[in-house]
């Protein structure tokens, strides 16, 4: 992979508890958006965030008495994915390790505060008990995380935590018995073959599939 001469860029340590710090890691977030980020070079990025972000978390975390240890991350991924943001993987076969991975339309020129936070988010599941899930203690650290370090961690992010243009599904399901719809990013086998499946909804077997077209996307038509 090649060298990132701009790892030194982001502050570490203590520093990210001033306002000052925590303008200067948004900005150098930023300049690293700039352009159009190569996949290496999103994921370095990834990883430089974590770095930075993930040691201060687990300590801020300990100190307000939370259970909080940070895994060893064994792998940071770059998906294509536009429903789920960001994941982080606890195999049950060892506690201690995890693996996190973040949807490619993160990264992009303005970005850099929604990218952090996702960051941050995926963090915090990787310092506490596998099934913790989004319980109590993790209410907990959000809020304690998102004052102290001046985050905007939320339990769901909003759709516009990721580029617009690519947030658009390729496939719409509808139920013609009580129209429950349904959107895809691929032709799945609910698209291939909707006549095997029912609806959650109401149990009918009566599936339509509808394939959006480019001029729908571009108003935003789903």
């Amino acid at each position: 992979m090649p060298s990132n001469p701009q790892t030194e860029m982001f502050p570490r340590g203590g520093v990210l508890l001033a306002a000052s710090g925590r303008r200067e890691f948004l900005s150098a977030t930023e300049t690293r958006l700039r352009g159009e980020p190569l996949l290496w070079e999103k994921r370095l990025l990834a990883r430089d965030l974590i770095g930075s972000i993930g040691p201060m978390l687990e300590k801020i975390l300990r100190e307000a008495g939370l259970p909080a240890r940070l895994r060893r991350i064994v792998s940071v991924r770059i998906t294509r994915g536009v429903r789920e943001y960001g994941s982080c993987n606890i195999p049950k076969a060892d506690d201690s390790e995890c693996r996190l991975a973040f949807s490619g339309h993160l990264f992009f020129e303005g970005n850099a505060e929604a990218l952090i936070d996702v960051v941050a988010h995926e963090l915090l599941h990787a310092c506490l008990p596998s099934r913790e899930g989004h319980g109590v203690d993790f209410h907990r650290g959000m809020a304690l995380l998102n004052e102290k370090l001046g985050l905007h961690i939320q339990v769901y992010s909003e759709k516009s935590a990721i580029r617009q243009s690519e947030s658009l599904y390729r496939y719409k399901v509808v139920c013609t018995a009580c129209r429950n719809e349904f959107y895809y990013l691929r032709a799945g086998a609910v698209v291939r073959h909707p006549s095997r499946y029912r609806c959650a909804k109401c149990g009918k077997n009566a599936f339509k599939v509808y394939r959006i077209l480019p001029s729908e996307k571009e108003k935003g038509s789903v």
